[in-house]
């Protein structure tokens, strides 16, 4: 008789905590920005919320504000490989880093729809696929296993937007250090878990 079994990968995705920058209302992108302390209090949380996770890998972006996150959930997980990239860094803004959010005409981006994109920075087209390889590598890495992933609002909200066919822009805003978790199948099929 022949049994199938079916692999799937357990992602937990983890928003930073709050950061000065998000509460002045600036664009952060690729900038590093710094927990506030209820940003470290929440971190905190999430890290307790997490601890008794079995995970077998913790990656988190490279900028500040996760590398901060994960040091708090870090400290339940002393024998998890934790790796930091670039891959799932925030949408690069470009010039539009560091500005007011309220005040930017983002309709005024040169492009159309999801290839928009501020100048030295990057599409919505460009965030999904950079998001969505960067899954994929990791399936072909961590089948079947718990993958607890540390990243931003706008790279969270593709693999939302991914999974449940809802354009990120209609994607409710993740919240700071939120844990949302996501089984994943072969070929980038897959579904939603918590939110």
């Amino acid at each position: 008789m022949l049994l199938w079994y079916s692999f799937f990968m357990k992602l937990f995705l983890v928003r930073h905590g709050e950061t000065e920058e998000n509460v002045a209302g600036l664009l952060m992108g690729h900038h590093h920005g710094v927990l506030t302390e209820k940003g470290k209090q929440q971190a905190k949380e999430t890290a307790e919320t997490l601890k008794d996770k079995k995970l077998a890998h913790i990656y988190s972006s490279d900028l500040n504000r996760c590398i901060d996150t994960a040091e708090f959930i870090k400290e339940f997980h002393p024998n998890t490989p934790l790796t930091f990239t670039q891959e799932l860094r925030e949408r690069n803004l470009g010039v539009l880093q560091g500005q007011v959010t309220k005040t930017i005409d983002w309709d005024s981006l040169p492009g159309e729809g999801d290839n928009k994109k501020p100048e030295n920075g990057e599409s919505i087209s460009e965030l999904k696929a950079r998001a969505l390889d960067f899954i994929k590598q990791l399936y072909d890495q961590h089948p079947n296993e718990n993958i607890l992933l540390i990243s931003h609002n706008g790279w969270i909200k593709q693999i939302i937007s991914h999974f449940t066919g809802v354009h990120s822009k209609d994607v409710t805003k993740v919240g700071n250090a939120q844990v949302i978790e996501v089984e994943v199948n072969e070929n980038l099929t897959g579904k939603i878990v918590t939110l």
